[in-house]
């Protein structure tokens, strides 16, 4: 078998050029709109170039045989519209549909892209409002986790008020120190209110505390309610708080008094009984008040360098001569006077025993 020699570049493109104007020539005269499609397709090229590579006997039958196979394909398509009528059919049908249905989607898509505006005002309206509830559902949420601590907190004032009118001051003046924390700390309305609210139960409480010391009490009761004034820390001063506590035991001392006082009698010699019966009985409460407010006053206030406790002492020792010198000239009967003289060398000396020891300043007043 002989083999031939590639083409040389030259022949090649020699070959091409006798190609294109064999298909110009062919085409030149055609009217028909598919020329330039045909012009320009590399079957087309392929094929004349096949053309004019056959042997002349093949050439001649290439009609022929183009014929044969015409007339195959058309037999083929002819039993495949026959067989697949049905399809065409159906494809045709559903061409129709999908024209139909992208006519009406263009004209969904239409109408959807004019209400693309107001969808977006309504969706940033949502989330305002979507964000509003978020914020109070976050609050609710945050009550409700929180529930136990709210409900102790708003249950301070009626705790603190239970805590008052039973007595128990210590609970409830570290009841007011933690609100008054919680106040400083956060500065809400609602810790405002509870702070008012706590504020008058101290007050009640205060006039509480106040109220004990203008009734009969003991030394380490009033020194109780001293340590409480203190620390409720509502007086200026200590020497503030000392005027507070000798003026309600004075309020205790004076309601005694009251109660001893009689009327005197028109008779003379009944007056004079009345007039010994009650500077007896005056003394009496002297001695025991004097003596149960200074001792008070001294173990309470020991570091106290004023002179407060001689003022009211003197203050007191006065309102005993007022009252000698006004019913003393009452009495007629001298063993009544020795008496009232030997009641007050007692008192005194038992105000002795705190320095206040008065015999003295009663002496002349007696002889004479």
């Amino acid at each position: 078998m002989s083999v031939s020699p590639p083409p040389t570049p030259g022949l090649h493109n020699s070959f091409d050029d006798n190609t294109d104007d064999l298909l110009h020539l062919l085409t030149d005269t055609w009217n028909n709109p598919l020329k330039a499609n045909i012009s320009d397709s590399k079957w087309t090229r392929d094929y004349l170039t096949k053309l004019t590579s056959l042997p002349l006997e093949e050439l001649l039958h290439e009609p022929s045989a183009l014929r044969e196979e015409q007339a195959k394909a058309k037999r083929d398509a002819q039993n495949l519209a026959f067989r697949d009528y049905p399809s065409f059919l159906h494809a045709q049908t559903c061409r129709h549909e999908a024209e139909e249905t992208l006519d009406g989607l263009h004209a969904h898509l239409g109408e959807f892209l004019l209400s693309v505006p107001e969808l977006q005002q309504a969706c940033q309206e949502f989330a305002e409002h979507a964000k509003d509830l978020k914020e109070e559902r976050g609050k609710i949420t945050s009550v409700l986790e929180h529930q136990n601590v709210l409900t102790d907190l708003l249950e301070i004032p009626q705790l603190m008020e239970t805590c008052v009118w039973n007595g128990y001051y210590s609970e409830a003046m570290d009841l007011a120190s933690h609100v008054r924390l919680l106040q400083v700390r956060y500065p809400l309305s609602v810790i405002k209110s509870i702070q008012d609210q706590v504020q008058a139960s101290s007050d009640l409480m205060l006039v509480q505390l106040i109220s004990h010391l203008r009734k009969p009490i003991r030394l380490a009761a009033a020194m109780n309610v001293v340590g409480f004034l203190r620390r409720m820390d509502v007086f200026g001063s200590e020497f503030e708080l000392q005027m507070v506590f000798l003026r309600c035991r004075d309020d205790f001392l004076q309601q005694r008094l009251i109660r001893i006082k009689r009327d005197m009698s028109e008779d003379v010699r009944q007056r004079s009984v009345d007039a010994f019966e009650y500077l007896k009985r005056y003394v009496d409460v002297m001695r025991e008040q004097m003596f149960e407010i200074g001792t008070q006053y001294i173990s309470i206030f020991s570091k106290a360098q004023d002179s407060l406790l001689s003022d009211y002492m003197a203050h007191t020792i006065g309102l005993i001569k007022t009252a000698l010198n006004t019913h003393l000239p009452m009495i007629e009967d001298t063993s009544a006077l020795a008496s009232l003289l030997a009641q007050l060398q007692y008192c005194g000396m038992s105000l002795g025993r705190i320095g206040l020891d008065f015999r003295h300043i009663f002496m002349q007043l007696l002889k004479t």
